[in-house]
């Protein structure tokens, strides 16, 4: 877990019945926070290892990273 992600998500858990089939990934996002003119939002992964290991979970995690980091793709396209 990141350093600034620590004492802000404490834990959770999913408990899906009959879920052993269940592969979609899990991503739930705790409090944001702002600190030294950063905004800090916390993210849990839960994954089943049968649909991605670490690897693409990691993957995932910096994708969304990029993302957010540079917000471009929310800007409006021009209109012919």
């Amino acid at each position: 877990m990141c350093r600034a992600c620590r004492g802000h998500l404490t834990g959770f858990n999913l408990h899906i019945g009959n879920g052993w089939d269940h592969l979609a990934p899990i991503c739930t996002l705790g409090r944001y926070t702002e600190r030294d003119g950063r905004v800090l939002l916390p993210l849990a992964v839960q994954v089943h290892h049968a649909a991605a290991d670490g690897f693409h979970s990691t993957r995932l995690v910096n994708e969304l990273q990029a993302l957010v980091t540079g917000p471009t793709w929310l800007e409006e396209s021009p209109k012919p």
